[in-house]
């Protein structure tokens, strides 16, 4: 549709540091923001200040408060940031006449219905966090008409800290992996994710939308299969259910999202992807 200029937000997490330079590379001007140019809890007038310069046409809001359990012990943190920051961008990007993509999350759901999630499933969340990125999906779609809401789930690249490098670090040391067996979700690496934005954001086809890797697993199994493709020992996985973990927040075991209308390919091969960048990282390993 001929964008040019984008603002990211949360470009340095996970997410954000694999978007920016690949919108880059794909022709975009991109102004990346960070919690310390603009902060999801300043004012929407604030906010405003700072992005009106680079005259956005489209805002992409990965940003979040995104600790699952820290949130049960923050709820008002969690929902400042989710939910009432995340208003705070919609009203700017209504001002500024700008298209929202607003990054969200399969823990909408309560991973009941047993079968993979619809964009048109009604969410219902069972945690503060879920609740707080649901939350926020509404401020967006009830202040604007131009946006996109993109849930993805369990979510994993090569910046920042996140389970699948865990699993990996761990068992190059040798060290001990508790896993769940009742956890079933659909693991998606950044670089996918990255691509169905892009898709999504030139559609012109504004709503809701799940942006996930093809297929389901539980955690147990997805450890197993990453050992096995990198060639892993897997003796030192041990299979736990979810209720000896004693975490703060509840789960959904089930909140595989099916991705009507987008051409997403495998987990698998999407963590082949990301194996080759966390190879090219720690050449040794």
């Amino acid at each position: 549709m001929g964008f040019k200029n984008i603002v990211v937000t949360g470009a340095r997490g996970m997410l954000g540091q694999d978007l920016v330079p690949y919108l880059r590379a794909k022709g975009y001007e991109v102004f990346p923001t960070s919690s310390d140019t603009m902060s999801l809890l300043e004012t929407a007038d604030s906010m405003r200040d700072k992005l009106e310069p680079f005259q956005p046409e489209v805002i992409i809001h990965p940003a979040a408060y995104t600790n699952v359990d820290g949130a049960e012990r923050e709820p008002d943190l969690a929902m400042a940031v989710n939910k009432d920051g995340t208003r705070n961008l919609a009203l700017v990007a209504k001002e500024l006449g700008a298209i929202l993509i607003y990054v969200s999350t399969d823990f909408v759901f309560d991973g009941l219905k047993g079968e993979p999630y619809l964009p048109t499933d009604r969410p219902n969340p069972v945690n503060t966090y879920g609740l707080s990125k649901y939350y926020g999906e509404l401020m967006v779609s009830e202040l604007l008409e131009e946006y996109y809401i993109v849930r993805t789930s369990w979510l994993y690249g090569i910046h920042r800290n996140n389970f699948v490098q865990w699993v990996l670090d761990q068992a190059h040391a040798g060290s001990e992996v508790k896993t769940v067996t009742d956890w079933i979700g659909s693991p998606t690496w950044t670089g996918n994710l990255c691509v169905a934005i892009e898709t999504l954001m030139n559609s012109g086809a504004y709503g809701t939308y799940h942006g996930a890797d093809h297929g389901e697993i539980s955690r147990f199994d997805q450890c197993r299969a990453m050992c096995q493709a990198a060639g892993l020992a897997e003796a030192h996985i041990r299979p736990v259910l979810s209720s000896e973990l004693n975490m703060a927040a509840n789960r959904p075991h089930y909140s595989v999202l099916a991705c009507p209308g987008l051409s997403v390919p495998s987990w698998e091969t999407g963590f082949q992807a990301y194996l080759a960048q966390y190879r090219q990282k720690s050449p040794a390993r």
